[in-house]
């Protein structure tokens, strides 16, 4: 797993981002990781994409706000009733999608290769990274349908899979596989988008008193 470079010719990176949040409990979380990258990312720009269930766990101005953009859904229709190509945008005009967190079913529609949302549309679409942070309830991670899931995504060349950490299940208490700090899906976009050193010195890792792992549900 690549770790996160702290140094400040990293601090000083820029990059124009696209992050889908998607309908699961550690979306909550997400005001609190926009922070954080703005701090050690000052001159990412991000733009926010929520599903249609990720606006019950998060608010869309507060993300505004935050990000200094606005939020965009994830729909092709305008409030004057029209139709915009809302997918080919975003995957034309950003360096790299973040799906954090991803959801069982955002994982499950972009591995059938669904084209039923613009945010899958975009996904499908980009030649650009698509790091996809996983998360899950107890169980689900170790279910055959999910494995597989996972390994269609996995097989895509641009597609980076962030590996989820242990945590504590919400509504049960049992131990369950809960979506990685995002410094770990930065990390992995930069490693997908920056050639590996000649020295091959290793990133220096972020500190990670910062936060704990965040809860899932």
């Amino acid at each position: 797993m690549s770790r996160l470079d702290q140094s400040a010719a990293a601090k000083a990176r820029q990059a124009h981002l696209f992050l889908v949040a998607t309908g699961t409990l550690s979306t909550a979380h997400l005001p609190f990781w926009l922070n954080w990258l703005s701090v050690n990312r000052p001159h990412y720009k991000v733009t926010v994409g929520l599903t249609d269930s990720a606006e019950h766990f998060v608010s869309a101005s507060a993300l505004t706000a935050m990000t200094g953009t606005p939020v965009v859904r994830n729909t092709w229709d305008t409030a004057d009733g029209l139709r915009e190509p809302v997918h080919t945008r975003i995957a034309a005009d950003y360096d790299g999608i973040l799906v954090y967190p991803a959801s069982v079913a955002f994982l499950s529609g972009l591995a059938s290769g669904a084209g039923t949302s613009p945010f899958f549309l975009a996904a499908l679409g980009t030649s650009a990274p698509v790091v996809i942070a996983p998360t899950f309830p107890p169980g689900v991670a170790r279910n055959p349908i999910i494995t597989d899931v996972l390994g269609r995504l996995d097989a895509v060349p641009h597609y980076h899979l962030v590996e989820p950490r242990k945590g504590t299940s919400r509504s049960t208490g049992a131990e369950t596989d809960v979506t990685a700090p995002l410094w770990d899906a930065i990390a992995a976009f930069e490693a997908a988008t920056t050639e590996p050193s000649a020295t091959g010195a290793p990133d220096t890792e972020t500190a990670r008193t910062a936060a704990a792992v965040p809860v899932d549900a």
